[in-house]
């Protein structure tokens, strides 16, 4: 591998992070260099959030020993900054007309790096796409959503129907040409750059949750689109640097309430909180754990709960 070049602005950049799961970044990285035109000028960033020692150390000797000439810088921080900050740490280190957040679980099948650099080329209008996702065992995994607005948590999705008119497309659809959609999936997100740096990038309150949809609402509201892009084809395994816990579970809770608090003010907030609380309460019948995290998000989410706050600085590490 070869230093990115901090003088030159390459087509596109590839931001990937890294969080105790460095198999999943080697074989993502190994899809990377696999599928992506040679002749196309990219780099590779790869954030370390603060891994055990061992599986850093795993990574960075895998990347010493590649041979391809692609620009590539790995940097660990000594903090984990989740997914928002990690990002953001991302593009610090390099200079693109576009960024490719992609998550280290996911595996291009194809050209996405230039599929999706060709799409935006083309339309200008669009600040952000993705390619589409795939299960690990071939079937369509759904790649896009619908901005939360409280309408839908109140009247179920039917009323999307309604309110988008024409434009209104099933998730779980299979899609051949592209189609305008609100948010994509935060595991792969093709951003053009001189938006993504006009609205200050991903919100870094954020620790895990809801990147996606606050950054496509700010980039939507700065008069941008976003596409799903089928011809690029991607496949997401899930789970590969975030493992199931209730702690997880309530980070989702603590992120959603702060993006309606953000985007929609007070009383949607509360709204949204008392909905949520109702439903869990509901679903507590079949599983008692949930009537803890109602309890959570009665009182409010509050965000000196999150993940973020319990992180800890790790010790220098040299190789």
């Amino acid at each position: 591998m070869t230093p990115i070049n901090t003088d030159t602005v390459y087509d596109v950049a590839v931001i990937l992070i890294n969080y105790n799961s460095s198999e999943h970044t080697i074989a993502c990285l190994s899809s990377i260099l696999q599928h992506t035109r040679q002749d196309r000028s990219y780099g590779i960033v790869i954030i370390d959030n603060a891994s055990a020692d061992k599986d850093f150390r795993q990574l960075a000797q895998h990347i010493g020993e590649l041979d391809q000439e692609v620009p590539l810088k790995l940097f660990r921080s000594r903090l984990n900054t989740g997914f928002a900050g990690g990002n953001m740490m991302g593009v610090q280190f390099i200079s693109a007309n576009y960024y490719f957040f992609l998550n280290n679980d996911c595996r291009l099948q194809n050209d996405c790096i230039d599929i999706l650099h060709s799409f935006c080329e083309a339309h200008e209008d669009t600040a952000l796409c993705s390619p589409q996702l795939f299960h690990e065992d071939g079937h369509h995994q759904p790649c896009f959503d619908y901005f939360p607005y409280l309408k839908t948590k109140l009247f179920g999705l039917g009323i999307l129907r309604l309110s988008y008119g024409k434009r209104y497309i099933r998730r779980k659809g299979i899609y051949i040409d592209p189609v305008q959609v609100d948010v994509v999936s935060g595991s792969q997100m093709f951003v053009r750059a001189s938006a993504f740096d006009d609205i200050g990038g991903f919100d870094t309150t954020f620790f895990l949750y809801c990147e996606e949809e606050d950054i496509a609402l700010r980039l939507s509201h700065a008069g941008h689109k976003a596409y799903l892009v089928p011809a690029a084809r991607n496949t997401h395994l899930g789970g590969g640097s975030t493992v199931a816990s209730f702690d997880i579970r309530k980070e989702f809770y603590i992120s959603f309430l702060y993006f309606y608090r953000k985007h929609f003010g007070l009383l949607k907030q509360q709204l949204l909180k008392a909905i949520l609380t109702l439903r869990l309460l509901r679903k507590s019948l079949s599983r008692p754990e949930d009537f803890r995290l109602a309890l959570f998000v009665a009182a409010g989410a509050h965000f000196k709960h999150s993940l973020k706050h319990k992180q800890k600085i790790q010790k220098m590490l040299t190789i």
